[in-house]
């Protein structure tokens, strides 16, 4: 009520100026139906706004709902196939251990192969009782070999020498012909 006694005291014509009957009337009438207006008009959006919420909220809850049931249906056929594929390595483990013991049955029950190496053909030793198991030669030179003769060494072609190793004590012999004057690694060293 203040307001609009403020309102009122505000559009009174100032002292002394004329005024015709009636007019006054006429702008308290228009002031309040502009007043009215406005909190009619406030009030229109205001409930638009409220009816706008509603339905915003609506779509949310049901946007929110639809999501929901999505992920549910996701998650239940990550579950199907883990389960698909525990089942498939189940049954890939059955079957690999199934065909490893029939094959460890069958090499129990396989014969073992024959010997084929030296002195044992057809998987039976043969040779000598004392265990002389070298196979037959599968070709004889017709001609025997004979040794070439060598003369024995003399005396002054012997030397004697001690080994570089300190744990052998023993002297070395060692025989040089007359025609090579080097032996081995002796070659090049002074004696």
């Amino acid at each position: 009520m203040r307001g609009e006694s403020r309102d009122l005291q505000e559009a009174r014509p100032p002292r002394g100026s004329r005024v015709p009957p009636g007019t006054a009337a006429k702008e308290r009438r228009e002031r309040k139906r502009k007043v009215s207006k406005e909190i009619a008009e406030k009030a229109t959006r205001e409930l638009e706004k409220m009816q706008l919420q509603e339905k915003a909220d609506i779509k949310y809850k049901e946007w929110l709902k639809k999501k929901r049931t999505e992920e549910a249906e996701k998650k239940k056929k990550e579950k199907e196939k883990e389960k698909e594929r525990e089942a498939e390595l189940q049954e890939k483990r059955t079957r690999s251990e199934k065909i490893f013991k029939e094959w460890l049955q069958n090499a129990r029950n396989k014969p073992q192969p024959a010997l084929n190496g030296y002195g044992f053909p057809h998987g039976k030793s043969t040779g000598s009782a004392d265990r002389n198991l070298y196979p037959a030669p599968a070709y004889c030179n017709p001609i025997p070999w004979k040794p070439v003769h060598v003369p024995p060494p003399q005396d002054d072609s012997v030397l004697t020498m001690k080994k570089s190793r300190p744990h052998a004590s023993l002297p070395m012999v060692i025989s040089k012909p007359k025609n090579n004057p080097c032996v081995g690694s002796l070659c090049g060293k002074k004696l």
